[in-house]
């Protein structure tokens, strides 16, 4: 009877588990389909070359396409392809797959927890809150590769919980398959559980199945990331720490800010930080209860699981750091493993907590309150959940480029060139979104293009301007309203970096010889943008100088 009583709590429990992730996913879908022409801010990097499923004349010789075509892990890559082939565009589905993570991590972590504690209310709080956590980031809702580590190393845990060794490979393969900085996390766990602490001293497991786990665990991490290696090998090497550090799009408020001054570069910086950022306050003192609760209390006999997951990931961290850049950034390997420990050892406070004063009704109404208000907090809290989406503004001017040739290849400084790829479905010579710069063979041709793209705005010399539009067969040049200036490259994301001070200050101060053409190589405008065909511009140059010639 009470076995049946336990799996009616726990099945009433998962469904208001459930149907609150339903609510936040709801809210996020909200935010994806406000406007017919959006994308998230990191699918236009992981996303856009997608395009190549349905139609696979886009992007032809295309040098950033087949970057990100190459860096995305292959099983990413299959989940995208297997829903094109069905007819679902990926950029419809990269708006509808964080809902559907949203709910699955939901799921995963109430069995985790349960598996953890027997405990359904505290499962739960545990779902509860790290939906909340990865809503408040925007991991999930990018439904780039890390937007599926929390399902995938959630399985990976409860499987390992349960001793089911070939579910618990399977995940860690589809880890590596998908998100390969967290199948180093599990197969790191793997190697750890072999060390156990037994009455104050360590001592190695004494189960073979400890040891089969952890060769089998390294075994596929070698089998998928060997493969994944040599696809990218093409556009490298690595950059290395020190060359990283001599760049501004390194330093701070560079691209890929990274080396920062401060307590900050090791604790929460995006890229570098141990521990996750926009964690609310009163999530993070539930997070410390809890962690005390076990060192203290009998509750959770798994914890020791708790532990090693958060040595792992410590130890990971500490790695990155120390190898630069070549297991990629060091809070890849930290900072979601937190989150899950953090909402984890939170829901172990509140359920103490419940523990503790369920014979006073008056104490156990003000923590029922508490529990309430911690459910709806994000109902009042700012950017939840975390709104990264952007659009296709002025949209005229991406439904004319959508109409020029497949082939075609744009030129421009403005804030579109990061999203005419995604939203016009056409190339660009550069952009700021795209800039990533850990692959040399891949960063040192954009870095290049984006200083001759800067020179070619600013230059007097038609010689320069039609040489690099020949140079780069570049068929469209999309400027502003007003001529560049070596002030106005200042203020533009990326190109402010890439382009020295001095060689702005000394840039001339006449008028550029591009403006000269903007009104006989029009094609398009409105009141902000201005098309200009670049072959005319260059017939135009090159009939000049055989003018002259005579």
């Amino acid at each position: 009877m009470d076995k049946i009583d336990n799996q009616t709590s726990e099945r009433r429990w998962l469904a208001a588990a459930l149907a609150v992730a339903a609510c936040y996913s709801a809210m996020a879908l909200r935010l994806a389909f406000a406007s017919a022409d959006l994308v998230q801010d990191d699918a236009r990097q992981h996303v856009f070359w997608m395009a190549r499923f349905r139609d696979s004349t886009l992007f032809p010789h295309d040098l950033i396409a087949n970057y990100f075509q190459a860096v995305a892990p292959a099983g990413y890559k299959a989940i995208y392809w297997v829903f094109a082939k069905l007819g679902v565009e990926p950029l419809l589905l990269s708006r509808l797959l964080p809902a559907v993570i949203g709910i699955l991590t939901a799921y995963l972590a109430f069995r985790f927890f349960l598996r953890l504690t027997k405990d359904a209310r505290g499962a739960f709080f545990a779902s509860v809150l790290l939906c909340q956590l990865v809503w408040f980031k925007n991991d999930v809702i990018s439904a780039t590769p890390r937007a599926f580590v929390y399902p995938l190393f959630l399985a990976f845990l409860l499987f390992l919980l349960q001793r089911r060794v070939l579910l618990c490979l399977l995940m860690l393969a589809l880890e590596g398959l998908i998100y390969p900085q967290a199948a180093f996390v599990s197969a790191g766990v793997l190697i750890f559980q072999l060390i156990k602490l037994q009455d104050r001293h360590l001592v190695f497991s004494r189960e073979r199945a400890d040891y089969f786990l952890a060769l089998g665990g390294l075994a596929v991490l070698a089998a998928v990331l060997i493969p994944f290696a040599s696809t990218i090998s093409e556009f490298g090497p690595v950059i290395t720490r020190a060359q990283a550090s001599a760049l501004p799009e390194f330093l701070k408020h560079g691209r890929s800010q990274f080396f920062i001054q401060g307590a900050g570069f090791w604790l929460t910086s995006a890229r570098s930080g141990l521990w996750p950022g926009a964690i609310p306050s009163h999530i993070i003192a539930l997070a410390i209860a809890g962690a005390l609760l076990l060192f203290v209390s009998a509750k959770v006999p798994q914890r020791g699981t708790l532990r090693t997951v958060a040595l792992t990931a410590i130890g990971l961290w500490a790695a990155a750091h120390l190898l630069l850049f070549k297991l990629h950034l060091p809070a890849r390997y930290s900072q979601w493993v937190f989150r899950i420990l953090i909402g984890t050892t939170a829901a172990i406070a509140l359920s103490a907590a419940f523990d503790a004063v369920k014979r006073s009704r008056l104490i156990s109404a003000l923590l029922v309150g508490i529990a309430a208000a911690v459910i709806a907090f994000p109902a009042f809290a700012k950017n939840f959940p975390y709104h990264s989406y952007v659009g296709a503004q002025p949209k005229a001017l991406f439904e004319f480029l959508r109409t020029r040739p497949k082939e075609s290849l744009i030129a421009t400084l403005r804030d579109h060139g990061s999203t005419i790829p995604v939203l016009a479905q056409r190339s660009v010579l550069v952009s700021a979104e795209h800039a990533i710069p850990y692959h040399q063979g891949y960063y040192r041709l954009l870095r290049e293009r984006g200083q001759d793209l800067v020179r070619a705005h600013l230059t007097a010399d038609p010689i320069q301007l039609r040489a690099f539009i020949e140079k780069y067969h570049v068929d469209l040049i999309v400027i502003g309203p007003r001529p560049a200036t070596s002030g106005s490259i200042k203020h533009l994301r990326w190109f402010r970096e890439i382009f020295p001070d001095d060689a702005l200050t000394t840039s001339s101060q006449t008028q550029p010889v591009l403006w000269n053409f903007a009104e006989s190589c029009k094609i398009w405008e409105d009141k902000g943008n201005i098309v200009l065909d670049a072959h005319l511009i260059a017939q135009k140059i090159a009939a000049h100088e055989n003018s002259n010639a005579r």
